[in-house]
């Protein structure tokens, strides 16, 4: 018999919601001095710049973890009896966030900018409240809760692909953000498996080298900025889905051909639209 609910701790969640608001407005109207710095990498000059919205992102990033943390840790079968380690819980909304502010930054009006950010503080507070339920399999509401979080690990995957894509820097820049990007979003797809986290590090690291690769190869072709993250997103879906079913024992040559098969489809979509 399934369990009843757990009950989410509102004032618990209000107030990580309201120190993102908090901060979030205080850096609008700060004014923070860019620093950068010029590094040879490879025999080639990088430089590194750090701004108001890097440090606004990196803040929120920081209080939102801090917040899963104190949130989730309110949830009955923490820290003993949870279907995972408590930490794999926190990358969706810390990588949520963080893009959300990076873009709401880019919103040209105040009015846009105040929506967005109410819309950021709604949205986390949901990813938030769907990783409070998925701690526990028995709640009745974990099979869509889990759905849901699956749907947006995929939609930040995107979206992150594509902040990255279109900046059209070098491959060392843009297929180490990707691997970064992708070794996060599949530690949380890939650690529903009842297995270690260990081997769901390995994987998603795995993971993370074959998108990595796959962008630096990508670079040299001549994509608009969608064909290229959605590229880019084909081959994440692919390779976390196959390591995915390894880590189940479910890995064989039907689901190969499944995911081929997959793939070759959306290919022939993306060169239909490029047309």
């Amino acid at each position: 018999m399934l369990e009843s609910a757990y009950p989410l701790s509102r004032d618990r969640l209000s107030v990580l919601v309201a120190v993102i608001l908090i901060v979030s407005v205080l850096f609008r109207f700060l004014e923070f001095p860019s620093l950068s710095w010029q590094l040879d990498v490879l025999g080639s000059p990088l430089e590194v710049r750090l701004n108001g919205t890097s440090l606004l992102v990196m803040l929120v990033v920081a209080l939102v973890v801090t917040g899963t943390q104190f949130v989730l840790s309110h949830h009955p079968n923490a820290p003993d009896r949870l279907p995972r380690p408590l930490f794999l819980s926190w990358v969706l909304p810390a990588l949520l966030s963080g893009l959300a502010m990076y873009l709401i930054h880019l919103l040209p009006s105040a009015w846009l900018w105040g929506a967005g950010l109410l819309l950021v503080g709604l949205l986390v507070s949901l990813a938030v409240g769907a990783e409070f339920i998925v701690l526990s399999v028995d709640d009745r509401r974990y099979t869509r809760a889990r759905l849901a979080l699956n749907l947006l690990a995929y939609l930040l995957a995107f979206s992150l692909f594509y902040v990255i894509y279109q900046t059209r820097a070098r491959s060392l820049i843009t297929a180490t953000a990707t691997t970064i990007a992708a070794f996060m979003v599949s530690l949380d797809l890939l650690s529903v498996a009842d297995v270690s986290v260990e081997r769901v590090a390995y994987c998603a690291a795995a993971v993370g080298l074959v998108v990595g690769e796959c962008t630096w190869a990508l670079n040299y072709w001549q994509l608009s900025n969608w064909a290229g993250a959605f590229s880019i997103l084909l081959v994440f879906y692919v390779a976390s889905g196959i390591a995915h079913q390894h880590l189940l024992g479910r890995l064989s040559s039907r689901v190969l051909i499944e995911f081929a098969a997959v793939a070759a489809l959306a290919l022939l979509v993306l060169a239909i639209a490029s047309r």
